[in-house]
């Protein structure tokens, strides 16, 4: 991240891969005409934020050769494990549960994956997760093609998994200016607006509405929710993007309160 003091902070890879694998849904469909289980589910017709064809999804959102998308770490940071222990299973929302999930109709992109961790995790531009010992990762996309995802941060103590949080905190209540600051070097509109749109005890979710700067996020017009709330030594984020012409219509954040009352039941 610009102006970090802490060493590499890995990209969370399976929302690149989420990124990627969108981007080649159309190509993979009329190459194949079935194919695997993903093209066959959803339409090909896949809609980018700035409203091209799927095709021609942000490259730097592509997992290289060999990395993410085939299941392996990012080099230096973290290595796959095996499935996920029950406990961590369990504490991620069911497809059905996610945000709007009756209108999106999220469906698994890839099994669950759980790693260890070396560093840390950045979520988005603005805030990464430090501290963890573990990371479960949970990937869907809907059937409008966008992307969503669960992870699942464990820590050595409940304090720790407290700090991760208040510090996250911390950066998403400046993630308006930092936004804002990565649109003017992209010589774009500086139209950021980030808002905390609902809070319960230790749990918090924020939308950040923008032109995205294609790196960590897709390029153009789009909507970014994120939660998080911290039980215990458990830290769960959840992730969902709103890609401009993707929509009939906008998400209601009304219901965020619910759904961080969901992921702190899932938790307890």
């Amino acid at each position: 991240m610009p102006g970090s003091t802490r060493p590499f902070i890995a990209v969370r890879p399976v929302r690149h891969a989420v990124l990627a694998v969108i981007g080649g849904l159309a190509v993979l469909a009329t190459a194949t005409g079935c194919g695997s289980s993903t093209s066959s589910t959803h339409a090909a017709s896949a809609v980018s934020p700035a409203g091209t064809a799927a095709s021609t999804a942000p490259s730097a959102a592509a997992a290289p050769p060999g990395g993410p998308a085939s299941g392996s770490a990012l080099p230096g940071t973290a290595a796959p494990g095996s499935a996920a222990p029950g406990s961590t299973v369990s504490a991620r929302l069911s497809a059905a549960q996610l945000p709007d999930g009756a209108v999106e109709g999220w469906k698994p992109l890839t099994a669950a994956r759980t790693q260890a961790v070396h560093t840390g995790i950045e979520l988005n531009e603005c805030a990464s997760v430090v501290g963890a010992a573990s990371w479960q990762q949970q990937a869907y996309i809907s059937v409008f093609q966008t992307p969503a995802e669960q992870d699942v941060f464990t820590f050595p103590s409940a304090a720790a998994a407290q700090s991760a949080y208040q510090a996250l905190q911390a950066k998403m209540g400046s993630c308006q200016v930092q936004s804002q600051a990565l649109q003017a070097k992209a010589h774009l509109a500086t139209d950021a607006q980030v808002a905390t749109t609902a809070g319960i005890d230790a749990g918090t979710a924020w939308s950040r509405k923008w032109t995205g700067v294609e790196g960590v996020s897709a390029a153009g017009p789009q909507t970014n929710h994120l939660y998080a709330v911290q039980r215990g030594a458990s830290l769960a984020v959840v992730h969902f993007d709103e890609w401009a012409g993707a929509h009939a219509a906008p998400y209601d954040t009304q219901a965020d309160q619910g759904v961080l009352s969901a992921v702190a039941r899932q938790l307890a």
